[in-house]
């Protein structure tokens, strides 16, 4: 069955506001966050029902290579919903708020 990937608003916030702030620590390093962020849409798109659920037992993490990222998604139907890119040494309660 082919899925629908889809951010939220506030999910393309946060891949945009963490690829500037890598590429402020060194050139090209934002472009390579960027190319690990679509690694795992990839590999999410593939088998989304595999990776582990996280929270209010819908919420699944995708832990992204090299970076201390997790993409947080809902699987509905053949959607997914990508709530969050979490930059996992901020408080969590940056993206339960966002499922409210």
């Amino acid at each position: 069955m082919p899925y629908n990937y889809q951010l939220s608003e506030e999910a393309e916030s946060d891949v945009y506001e963490s690829y500037i702030w890598y590429e402020t620590q060194q050139i090209g390093l934002g472009e390579k966050f960027l190319e690990s962020i679509n690694a795992a849409a990839q590999t999410i798109i593939s088998n989304p029902k595999t990776y582990r659920i996280r929270y209010k037992k819908i919420v699944r993490a995708f832990v992204v290579n090299r970076f201390p990222y997790l993409i947080l998604y809902v699987v509905n139907g053949n959607n997914i919903d990508v709530i969050a890119v979490f930059n996992t040494n901020q408080h969590p309660k940056k993206w339960k708020k966002r499922l409210q």
